[in-house]
């Protein structure tokens, strides 16, 4: 499926995924750049991640910004508010 299509139709995409578990594969000038699973499929593929790897996986994410005064619980809805502004305006 076109990434275009993916956009225009996401609504359809989710039921369909959530009917059939997918895989809905994404591709974008012709080259496959995603694949769209089923919350079940995705578990069945994905190795188990306990509290503490989500810990690990979030720490690795923003690990590059711990160390940064500047970031701070007003400059993160700061940034959230700007980010739903875009996203709503789409």
């Amino acid at each position: 499926m076109a990434v275009s299509e993916v956009r225009s139709y996401f609504g359809r995409v989710l039921r369909a995924v959530a009917r059939t578990g997918g895989p809905i594969i994404v591709e974008r000038y012709g080259r496959v750049v995603a694949v769209i699973l089923g919350i079940e499929a995705f578990e069945r593929v994905a190795p188990p991640r306990g509290n503490k790897d989500r810990l690990a996986l979030a720490e690795a994410a923003f690990g590059m910004w711990s160390e940064r005064a500047d970031i701070d619980d007003t400059w993160l809805e700061r940034g959230r508010v700007r980010w739903r502004s875009e996203w709503m305006n789409e």
